[in-house]
């Protein structure tokens, strides 16, 4: 038996985005080799003044569960701290202050043997505060995502980059990129969602077998109805997601604005399809060929009725479940390379790939006029789903995480 503490900076908030659809897989096989203790670290201005809580659904599936709110970091401490160390460092800092005396008895003074972290954002203001061996999943990599808005010109709330926020931001860089060398050296056993990620670790310390790889995960859909066409209907595409998370925001108006008028040139009834947790700036996007949906309780029947799902990320880091659901429901996919990164696909044998608003206009006409091309790339995604993406693959892969971790 396995008594384990997990710990997120993500709260369990549902219907589950991509971080909690891979917290829900991972408390569910480290319940299965014992009982799973849970903390949650939440800002406290995310929930006004009563502060964070955790619903009771939620709370019911860990043997004990809580919630510690991190105080805003603001004012001329902040400042300073930004000023004289970078903002990613900086708020570490404030974190680890800030959680000091803060955290419950029973997550500290119990023995538990394995420490789960959900990110390295997590374990870095903790790390030593807790009992138990260590594992740290490095889903995504913080620096590869500053980078990549760099390249786009915007900082990492999407918006445009001033010189003095492009000297932040290479600060931020090689910050983080000593933090995952650190990780990789101090962590009983490192996570990682793509075996490329194992590679980036792996300059932080000799030897791979203190590296797992958890792949992301979508589960097999029920039998479903025929594809919601409607004959001499529109050609759809639908891109799904979470709105509120810029690269997402960032690709969706990149998709209206640049792609779709040129994929008009060529299929000119073409319309896009927003599908997911809304916000302000996507839900402007919306007129006679694009739909914002907004948040949905089940994305199933959009995926049934889309041609095609587009992945058209200028940003991200990571693996994207948006392609696995795609691949899981047989809807074909045009995506760009870093929307597909971290994923074991072939491009023209599982998706099409293609980068820039003209290469990604024409791969979408392309596909949209050739139903037996959609058709074979939608059997090829469905086979690499079946194979490799089931929770059951993943699962096997966090207790073998686990089991290695604990005999140390």
């Amino acid at each position: 038996m396995i008594r384990t503490l997990f710990v997120s900076d993500v709260l369990p908030r549902r219907p589950a985005e991509g971080s909690v659809q891979r917290m829900d897989l991972v408390t569910g096989a480290l319940a299965g080799l014992g009982p799973v203790d849970a903390l949650f670290l939440a800002p406290e201005a995310a929930e006004g003044a009563a502060g964070p809580v955790l619903p009771p659904e939620e709370a019911a599936r860990f043997h004990r569960a809580g919630v510690v709110p991190v105080p805003a970091y603001a004012g001329l401490r902040a400042l300073a701290g930004i000023t004289a160390r970078g903002p990613s460092a900086a708020y570490a800092g404030h974190q680890r202050r800030a959680l000091a005396h803060a955290l419950p008895r029973w997550a500290t003074g119990t023995g538990h043997d394995l420490v789960w972290f959900n990110r390295e954002r997590a374990w870095l203001p903790l790390r030593g505060r807790f009992h138990g061996r260590t594992v740290v999943d490095v889903d995504d990599f913080e620096d590869v995502l500053i980078r990549r808005w760099g390249e786009v010109g915007r900082g990492v709330w999407g918006v445009p980059l001033t010189p003095w926020q492009r000297v932040q931001a290479r600060r931020s860089i090689a910050w983080w990129r000593r933090v995952h060398r650190r990780v990789a050296r101090e962590a009983d056993v490192t996570v990682v969602a793509a075996g490329r990620d194992a590679e980036r670790l792996a300059a932080g310390r000799p030897g791979g077998e203190r590296t797992v790889v958890v792949p992301n995960t979508c589960p097999a859909p029920p039998p479903a109805p025929a594809p919601e066409h409607v004959p001499g209907g529109r050609p759809t595409l639908l891109f799904q997601g979470s709105f509120d998370w810029p690269p997402n925001a960032d690709a969706a108006a990149w998709l209206t604005r640049e792609v779709l008028p040129r994929l008009h040139a060529r299929v000119p009834g073409a319309r896009v399809v927003l599908a997911g947790k809304p916000a302000p700036e996507v839900a402007a996007l919306a007129g006679p060929c694009v739909e914002v949906t907004g948040m949905v309780p089940s994305m199933a029947p959009y995926l049934r009725a889309a041609d095609l799902v587009v992945v058209p990320l200028r940003v991200g880091s990571g693996t994207r479940i948006k392609i696995l659901e795609a691949f899981a429901h047989g809807v074909p996919v045009v995506s760009t390379t870093i929307g597909a990164e971290g994923l074991d696909v072939v491009a023209g044998e599982h998706l099409a790939l293609a980068d820039g608003a003209e290469g990604l206009a024409l791969a979408c006409a392309e596909l949209l006029t050739d139903r037996a091309r959609r058709a074979a790339l939608a059997a090829a995604g469905g086979r690499l789903h079946a194979a490799r993406h089931l929770p059951e693959h993943a699962a096997a892969r966090v207790r073998e995480a686990a089991r290695r971790a604990v005999a140390g």
